[in-house]
């Protein structure tokens, strides 16, 4: 038997095939499948190129396969489940499979399917616990109502200070330079027709911008290294929140593009964390949780 772990996020989706075993054959990775940034038709064209190019490399898997996946947007909101569950219907067609959302799927490839936490700090932020049978989650109310501690807020947080430099009600820090040259603006007032076209159903294009704040955090630029601050502290809530429904210590993940600025959001974080929570590095990736799904429920 053959297994295609899916892990499908709010920038990109990451396919892989595994064999019985867990050892990764192939991968590829492909554009967003997050059903409230992308049409249903592109979707599940994604998904099936996603497939198909796996299979391509490795045809003998075809006729003996199962798929795990794990998508961003799949979680309360009963229509939005129906649509996504859909899709999967339409892309897999009679290929077996497990549809859950992309924190379970990373929850189960960081602790190798083990009860504990996990939360991740992408282009959004939630945060799952998972024991006794039971899934807690954290977090996760979209961009517009939370999402804190996230890339997106990170670069909102970003964007507030600039417009605060750009008129002296904060000193110009490394920070104010490093974005305009991002966006490749000469005038402190081309951020407004700018950020006016891209407001709408393209917050990855605003989440990207986090990136300026890891540059300017390297610099030693403390309105950066605030901003870390602030998202680590926000991320910890999450985590600690989950934390109080274990009666026991408990280890905990993470996973995301914010984790990428290391110790400068992994140290504040260590530091406002309960100190019941022990926080690890994941152990394996979202999509090898996919498969470890795929091969628990088929």
């Amino acid at each position: 038997m053959y297994y295609i772990g899916i892990d499908g996020g709010g920038t990109k989706t990451k396919f892989a095939l595994y064999d019985e075993n867990g050892v990764s054959l192939a991968e590829t990775v492909l554009g967003t499948c997050h059903i409230l940034q992308v049409s249903k038709e592109d979707i599940i064209s994604n998904l099936k190129e996603g497939v198909q190019c796996l299979l391509d490399q490795y045809p003998k898997a075809t006729s003996h396969l199962k798929i795990g996946i794990g998508l961003a947007g799949y979680g309360q909101n009963p229509v939005l489940r129906k649509e996504i569950e859909d899709i999967c219907d339409q892309a897999f067609l009679n290929t077996p499979y497990t549809l859950t959302n992309d924190v379970e799927t990373a929850l189960n490839g960081a602790l190798n399917g083990q009860a504990g936490i996990m939360v991740i700090a992408g282009t959004g932020s939630i945060a799952l616990a998972k024991h006794d049978n039971q899934e807690i989650r954290c977090g996760g109310w979209g961009y517009s109502l939370g999402d804190e501690g996230s890339a997106y807020w990170i670069a909102k947080k970003l964007l507030a200070v600039f417009c605060k430099q750009s008129d002296g009600r904060l000193p110009k820090t490394y920070l104010y330079d490093a974005l305009k040259q991002y966006l490749e603006i000469k005038e402190d007032h081309e951020l407004i027709p700018y950020m006016n076209t891209v407001i709408h159903n393209e917050r990855d294009k605003i989440a990207k911008m986090a990136v300026v704040v890891y540059q300017a955090a390297k610099h030693q630029d403390s309105y950066a290294i605030k901003i870390y601050e602030e998202a680590a502290l926000e991320i910890a809530m999450l985590l600690n929140t989950l934390a109080k429904t274990f009666d026991e210590p408990v280890t905990a993940s993470y996973i995301g593009g914010v984790f990428k600025a290391d110790d400068y959001i992994l140290e504040p974080l260590k530091y406002y964390l309960d100190s019941k929570i022990t926080l690890i590095p994941p152990l394996y990736p979202p999509e090898y949780g996919a498969y470890l799904l795929a091969k628990k429920r088929i």
